[in-house]
């Protein structure tokens, strides 16, 4: 590493910077993300799509868990301590911290390859869904075991970007999944009479893509000389990474079982209902992933720091300040999911195999989604507190306890509500987890000064008003006039773009064109 690169993780940039940084570089893969989604959902039929979104949630609940879950919230605050302390004590924690990482995915990728038929007929053969439709079980298996050993591609890649983002690297390690999305683009188009079942270009694909995205922070920390040596070191500083995950694995590890508890649920509904969460999950994760998750990455590091140096100031005026970022961009976010979800859900998915019905049915889910957005990113901001505490257990306990009240709602909702229930289930469930996390905050860290935020909301509330108006009247009107000149797909996508643009323009580029003009006629004054 040379002195450039020490000094940026001596002097790491802000958080806002680190964010948009890593945003940048996750709205590519985002862009491509939906193409990939859009052509799969168009080129296969709801039968294969259903089995690929659930053999792919088993390696991706672990991926989370294991890689940048629990392990990444409580090995990133050490590793930052061992790295203050020595160079070389960080470097000697990462490759210990990584064997022991290594060795379970190896394990759990073997076991989930030898008992994958038992693992499926669990999760999804219900007799009143997914089990009723002969032959489902049978290519959920096959696709699943073909996945299975992505689980050490992708626990690897989330560990080192963990890293990564430690030493000041966000952009590039933020850009690997536009590479898997790539290898996985490829794969669907190739010819399907190279594979033995209809959807296996799909799993084929996933190993692929996570060779290519592994590749991107691979190189990163090969040429910083910080690539992990392996090599089994149980210190008392590794002991320590895996004693402060044991709480965090149960408490970011229970998110990931509420997505296989929605997986069991959806296997009740008919044909489809896997697909069309995984749809509306894609739309919710853009906005989400590029500024929530963004945000609680580069506040983690930040956060630590902040703790580490005893700024307990600093860390509630950091936390204010990302929450106002936070809500300046996904209030307006929000209100577009709800008045705009049949039209988005249309223009991004709806052609070849995925009709208006399809879009339809996850129009539904993706307005119900809108709430579950604010929700799910606040807490993207607040958890990474507590894990820069180093006060796992706390989130863990919140985890657990909201896991049972979405059990409890989400088996009376399915059945009353069907595929919206599920997604009402998911919403309130994570407005507990919110409300919790709140409370929390306040007893062991600080006040958050709610009155500085409302003031802030109220600030923006033209703003605020004026999406709506742009998205719950403008599109139809406009929709109206474009159809009488061009078809209803172009229309409708013309429509959007025109609608999206002009939100942007007048809640964020406006206000910045006439705060511009008027410093600029003070400085001339």
């Amino acid at each position: 590493m040379d002195s450039t690169q020490v000094e940026a993780v001596k002097k790491p940039q802000s958080v806002l910077r680190s964010a948009v940084n890593m945003a940048l570089g996750t709205f590519s893969s985002r862009i491509l993300g939906f193409v990939r989604d859009a052509l799969m959902l168009a080129l296969f039929d709801r039968g294969a799509t259903d089995a690929f979104v659930v053999a792919f949630r088993l390696p991706n609940m672990f991926r989370r868990i294991l890689g940048e879950g629990a392990l990444s919230a409580s090995f990133v605050p050490l590793f930052v301590e061992a790295r203050r302390l020595d160079r070389d004590r960080g470097r000697f924690l990462a490759g210990g911290v990584y064997t022991v990482v290594l060795c379970v995915a190896a394990l759990v990728s073997t076991l989930g390859f030898f008992f994958m038929p038992q693992i499926i007929d669990f999760l999804v053969d219900d007799p009143r869904g997914f089990g009723a439709i002969p032959g489902k079980i049978e290519q959920t298996v096959h696709l699943a075991q073909i996945m299975a050993f992505y689980l050490i591609l992708v626990t690897t890649y989330a560990f080192f970007t963990s890293m990564a983002n430690t030493l000041g690297y966000f952009f590039w390690p933020a850009v690997g999944p536009t590479l898997f999305n790539l290898g996985l683009i490829i794969a669907m188009v190739l010819p399907q009479r190279w594979f033995s079942v209809e959807g296996e270009s799909l799993a084929w694909g996933v190993m692929g893509g996570g060779v290519l995205q592994l590749a991107t922070v691979l190189y990163i920390l090969i040429r910083s000389g910080e690539l992990p040596k392996l090599g089994w070191r149980w210190t008392k500083s590794v002991r320590r990474v895996f004693l402060h995950t044991a709480p965090g694995l149960v408490g970011l590890g229970v998110f990931q079982l509420m997505t296989i508890v929605n997986t069991m649920f959806a296997a009740r509904l008919g044909e489809g209902a896997q697909s069309f969460i995984y749809a509306a999950d894609r739309i919710l994760e853009l906005p989400q992933s590029m500024v929530a998750v963004s945000l609680g990455a580069a506040l983690l590091p930040r956060y630590s720091e902040l703790e580490a140096s005893g700024n307990r100031v600093g860390f509630l005026k950091e936390t204010e300040g990302s929450i106002q970022a936070l809500l300046h961009l996904m209030v307006p976010a929000s209100l577009g999911m709800w008045f705009l979800a049949e039209p988005i859900t249309q223009v991004l998915f709806m052609r070849g195999q995925f009709s208006g019905a399809n879009a339809a049915a996850t129009a539904e889910v993706v307005q119900v989604y809108a709430a579950l957005l604010l929700s799910t990113s606040l807490s993207r901001i607040l958890a990474p507190a507590f894990y820069a505490l180093k006060n796992t257990w706390l989130p863990a306990a919140v985890a657990v306890a909201v896991l049972l009240v979405h059990i409890g709602i989400g088996h009376y909702l399915v059945d009353a509500l069907g595929l919206k229930g599920l997604a009402m289930a998911t919403a309130l469930s994570s407005a507990l987890n919110l409300l919790l996390l709140l409370v929390f905050f306040h007893i062991l860290i600080g006040q958050i000064p709610y009155t500085n935020l409302f003031k802030y909301l109220v600030r923006h509330l033209p703003g605020f008003i004026v999406v709506a108006l742009l998205c719950g009247w403008g599109y139809p009107f406009i929709l109206s006039k474009m159809n009488l000149w061009t078809s209803e797909s172009v229309a409708r996508g013309l429509t959007l773009g025109i609608v999206v643009f002009s939100c942007g323009y007048f809640y964020i580029l406006g206000p910045y064109f006439r705060r511009k003009r008027r410093l600029k006629q003070r400085a001339k004054l």
